[in-house]
């Protein structure tokens, strides 16, 4: 079962090697507006996809990789790329069951996404927060504090969770600010993200 599961997953990474980035579009960014407006335009916004490189890095691990993460309201598909180290996974689900296919091919199920990383790669991330902090506003279901905008009503820094979001460079996506560059710290661990193609789907 588990040979069977390692070959549907090399299919699929090869699927996603053939995807070559498009450049973005060399437009204007849109009008400044309110945070408010901002955070309701960009978190109207529940199906999408992008395609980048994500680094981890903590005291006791880091490796960097190729990321394909698609959403379509509570549904996630995550690929995170990364055959010569050893950190190719997916993770997929929704608000019900989730499931990880680990960088050894095993399929494992369960009922929050973190657990299943914590358990089967040794870190995690909250993926409900992430899904807004990697669009560049704060999830509006958590609390958040220390929350910086700049003149375009765009967040550059918020704390949520326990985790520092820092947003370092936006690009233009169909009328919208969406993040091209980003952090996410918690004490020692960083997660570096640039973003080479969006997409509303």
């Amino acid at each position: 079962m588990s040979r069977i599961l390692a070959v549907g997953l090399m299919a699929s990474l090869a699927a996603c090697a053939n995807l070559v980035p498009r450049p973005f579009d060399p437009v204007r960014m849109p009008a400044p507006i309110s945070p408010k407006h901002h955070a309701e335009q960009v978190g109207a916004v529940n199906k999408w996809r992008l395609a980048g490189r994500i680094a981890v890095q903590r005291a006791d691990l880091g490796f960097s990789a190729d990321i394909d993460w698609r959403q379509s309201g509570r549904d996630f598909d995550l690929r995170v790329m990364a055959p010569l180290n050893g950190g190719t996974f997916r993770l997929n689900g929704g608000a019900s069951k989730v499931e990880i296919i680990t960088p050894k091919g095993e399929s494992f199920s369960g009922v929050r996404p973190e657990d299943l990383m914590q358990n089967h790669l040794g870190w995690s991330i909250p993926l409900d927060g992430t899904r807004y902090w990697i669009r560049g506003i704060p999830d509006p279901t958590a609390a958040s504090s220390q929350e910086i905008t700049d003149e375009q009503g765009r967040w550059t820094d918020f704390e949520q969770d326990r985790w520092r979001i820092s947003i370092l460079d936006y690009v233009a996506v169909d009328g919208l600010n969406l993040p091209r560059r980003l952090y996410l710290t918690r004490d020692d661990f960083k997660i570096r993200i640039v973003v080479n193609q969006w997409e509303r789907r």
